[in-house]
């Protein structure tokens, strides 16, 4: 029997030797947005290069004016994988304008069929991520998102906190986004959308892009989430998301924009999904008591019922956030050092 080669430059031709169908137009558009993150984007950069497909794809990086090495890094990536990475290195921050430049300079150049998503301080573990996730979602066509488990790495302990795992693959209903029992279903980083569908997003005026991306591709179509554990996504990294946000007045600021955008989406969508999408606001209301140390509201009419729904650990919680936040922050130090 003849032996496989083990290596063709021309992964045309060395597709048509195995007998395996090369698609030839541009099928996936990685999108990865960097800013600072010279600690944490090799990881992500090996994880784009490594990956292993019967069609091209182009990762489409986009560092924000980066003060460190991260935009050196970059270009090495860059001259070394001519075909796969093309980057654009702002000098201007283009995140501090918020007038979506960031999202609108993507969408201008993504030109494959499925869009990936993978921030800078993130990245893949499985060198067949692309490829499975392309296969599920060229042979379901209803489908608009395709996730997968993922590990939750808690930056300052080193642990995985155990989220986002599934054992089986299954569908994520549009309930699961809007009221998560602890996290998101999959992270970002997981991410395999249709490009169409990316691209139209309604502005419903959503502090954070991911959580509403989700919403829409669940009510356009369906979701899927792969069993197969293909990614890390850092929690508490350096300049990520988690960290930027845990100052308790940005947090209630984020939420008095997430409760106003809950009722822009309701408004929008014809009250087609008014029950879940009052729940969602509910629990942002909630929260923000929380942030506003406001346990006269939590005990109120309006939020009595979810406050009297948590576990006794939980209320216990909620009483000293609000009564006494001294030793509220004193106990999630150490929960989250050890989380």
């Amino acid at each position: 029997m003849k032996s496989r080669p083990k290596l063709f430059p021309n992964r045309k031709k060395r597709n048509k030797l195995w007998g395996v169908r090369y698609v030839e137009e541009m099928q996936i558009s990685v999108i990865c947005n960097t800013y600072n993150q010279e600690k944490y984007i090799r990881s992500a950069l090996d994880g784009f290069v490594m990956q292993k497909t019967n069609f091209p794809f182009e990762v489409l990086i986009h560092d924000d004016a980066s003060q460190d090495k991260t935009p050196d890094i970059i270009r090495e990536y860059e001259s070394r994988y001519p075909a796969i990475i093309k980057a654009i290195c702002n000098t201007e921050n283009q995140w501090s304008k918020h007038d979506g430049s960031l999202r609108r300079i993507a969408m201008e150049r993504a030109g494959g069929k499925y869009v990936a998503l993978c921030e800078g301080d993130d990245y893949w573990t499985d060198p067949y991520k692309l490829q499975k996730q392309y296969d599920f979602m060229e042979s379901h066509p209803d489908y608009t998102l395709c996730g997968c488990s993922t590990v939750w790495l808690n930056e300052l302990s080193g642990k995985d906190m155990g989220n986002s795992k599934t054992s089986a693959d299954k569908d994520v209903r549009l309930e699961e986004f809007l009221l998560p029992s602890n996290s998101r279903p999959f992270p970002t980083v997981s991410f395999l959308i249709k490009t169409d569908v990316w691209k139209s997003l309604p502005k419903w005026g959503f502090p954070v892009g991911d959580l509403p991306l989700t919403y829409f591709c669940a009510m356009k179509g369906k979701v899927r989430m792969l069993a197969d554990t293909m990614c890390v996504y850092r929690w508490n990294a350096e300049g990520s998301w988690t960290a930027k946000s845990s100052d308790s007045e940005k947090r209630a600021q984020i939420n008095e924009k997430m409760i106003a955008a809950y009722e822009t989406m309701n408004q929008q969508t014809d009250y087609a999904y008014d029950e879940l999408i009052k729940k969602a606001i509910l629990h942002q209301k909630y929260t923000l008591a929380l942030m506003r140390r406001d346990f006269a509201a939590i005990t109120g009419p309006e939020l009595i019922g979810m406050y009297k729904s948590r576990s006794f650990i939980y209320r216990m919680s909620d009483y000293f956030r609000c009564k006494n936040p001294g030793m509220y922050r004193q106990l999630q130090k150490l929960l989250k050092k050890n989380r």
